[in-house]
């Protein structure tokens, strides 16, 4: 079977947590990093639900990497009534994580690394504002052309937030 090499972009709330240990259940993916933006929570919070997500699936060994802190087109509203104020419902007794374990390079250029390193092999899964990509096409205008596949999670099922600056959150 061939294996899909993908990165997962995210803003890990209950959505995106979900969304990972799907990837990483699916024998043919091999989710070579995930990168994390600013969007449901604040980016540290999205790094740390990121390394807990990875930790109950016994996968610290996949690459994590802090993105963009705020957006291009100004700060949105958090999701909290959706997420929690945490992200992750506000789940008590969280088990701690090593924060440390996010790795130094920064996530647009983890994503231009990664993908001029794989021309035509990584699939982006785009789950979380696209903040992290627009930077990542800025700097290399041919990065999305070096892509094998992409997948955005985008839209707004309650046609409410974000009308003013951005079309959507995602």
């Amino acid at each position: 079977m061939a294996t899909m090499k993908m990165i997962i972009d995210v803003d890990t709330g209950v959505d995106d947590a979900s969304a990972i240990m799907l990837a990483l259940s699916r024998p043919e993916v091999e989710v070579v990093a995930i990168t994390c933006v600013n969007g449901n929570v604040a980016i540290d919070d999205v790094c740390r639900n990121t390394l807990r997500v990875l930790k109950v699936c016994n996968r610290l060994d996949i690459p994590v990497y802090k993105g963009a802190e705020k957006s291009i087109l100004g700060e949105g509203e958090r999701a909290s009534h959706y997420h929690g104020n945490d992200g992750l419902g506000d789940a008590q007794n969280h088990e701690p994580v090593d924060i440390t374990m996010i790795k130094m390079e920064h996530a647009v250029n983890a994503l231009l690394r990664l993908v001029n390193e794989n021309p035509g092999e990584i699939t982006l899964v785009a789950l979380a504002p696209l903040t992290n990509i627009a930077l990542a096409l800025r700097l290399d205008p041919d990065f999305g052309s070096k892509l094998k596949e992409v997948f955005i999670m985008g839209g707004n099922i309650e046609g409410k937030h974000y009308v003013k600056c951005k079309s959507l959150h995602n």
